[in-house]
């Protein structure tokens, strides 16, 4: 086996790891203003403050995304577009804590998980082209 083969076959795993966490925030990101707006007022009122709020849960789910993706996704040469994918996903997951509008976060977490995923999957499937 090659040395470029070996690295890619050793690289696979970090880069499925990165599109699943990338996915667990993609469904934190659409699926936890759904269940909070399905629930009534009465239990909400009732949650404490910090289950209520979930910028923390958006700030713990960015940091393994990141020390995950940008290692294995930035390795070696990546070239232009590559570079681009993924700083853009990062610009946006990070923009996204930052944000004031509820709206805004989640189109821009969205937006940067969706970058990170295609991001993964471009290299994946370079490394793996059958």
């Amino acid at each position: 086996m090659s040395g470029s083969a070996a690295s890619a076959n050793h690289e696979a795993p970090w880069h499925r790891l990165g599109m699943s966490l990338s996915v667990l925030c993609l469904l934190h990101c659409l699926a936890l203003p759904w269940l909070l707006a399905s629930l009534p007022i009465a239990i909400l009122a009732t949650l404490p403050e910090g289950l209520r709020e979930n910028a923390w849960v958006h700030a713990a789910l960015i940091a393994p995304v990141l020390l995950v993706s940008g290692p294995v996704l930035l390795r070696g040469q990546p070239g232009a577009a590559q570079s681009l994918l993924v700083i853009s996903a990062f610009v946006a997951l990070i923009g996204g804590l930052f944000i004031a509008s509820e709206a805004g976060e989640v189109a821009l977490t969205v937006a940067g998980t969706l970058l990170l995923l295609a991001a993964h999957w471009r290299r994946l499937r370079k490394a793996h082209p059958h």
